[in-house]
């Protein structure tokens, strides 16, 4: 990756909205892992991902299909990452054939993890941070369709709207917990004569 990209991918403030999230090194939930199968099972792959990606690594969120010891630890290095281009560039990355793929072919995960296709959406915040990529990986060459894409979008829509729902409710509590503090603190009110 070359310098430049890898300054968008270590950028403070896509850094810092990543964190906000709250997502990092949590549990495998049901709402994304039945979004990661649905897309394996729609679009006939044999691996699904959400990947949030870190300043030196990417965390699964969700993934289906992806071989140990990865499926256990949920994360790769980001040197590993097809993911860190989609941050980068804010744009999806589509894959025919990864061992071609100027890009990505001197990729580890290639021989490592076996991707040869990948088609991955950008997962972007509310304020227009790429936190991610919602992906799926074929083992063997292949030409995605417009439609496969269009599926693929409208999935990563599913998964920002689960991202920023829980975000939002996050500071919704906050903010109540606040305000029952501030009442606490100030007491009873007084009876007005």
């Amino acid at each position: 990756m070359s310098t430049e990209l890898l300054s968008i991918v270590r950028n403070v403030a896509r850094l810092s909205a990543l964190q906000r999230m709250g997502l990092l090194d949590t549990p495998p939930e049901a709402s994304f892992d039945r979004l990661t199968r649905v897309a394996c099972r729609v679009l006939r792959t044999p691996v699904g991902l959400v990947s949030l990606v870190d300043h030196d690594r990417q965390f699964f969120k969700s993934c289906v299909g992806l071989p140990e010891p990865f499926a256990t630890c949920r994360q790769t290095p980001v040197s590993h990452s097809f993911c860190q281009h989609v941050v980068a560039t804010g744009k999806p990355l589509i894959v025919e054939d990864a061992r071609t793929n100027p890009l990505v072919r001197l990729n580890p995960a290639v021989e490592e993890l076996g991707i040869v296709a990948y088609a991955g959406i950008p997962l972007v915040t509310s304020d227009g941070h790429a936190i991610g990529s919602f992906c799926v990986i074929d083992h063997r060459p292949r030409s995605w369709s417009f439609d496969d894409i269009e599926t693929l979008q409208e999935l990563a829509g599913c998964v920002m709207h689960e991202i920023e729902g829980r975000r939002l409710l996050q500071v919704t509590e906050a903010r109540c917990r606040e305000l029952e503090a501030r009442l606490r603190d100030a007491g009873p009110a007084s009876p007005s004569h």
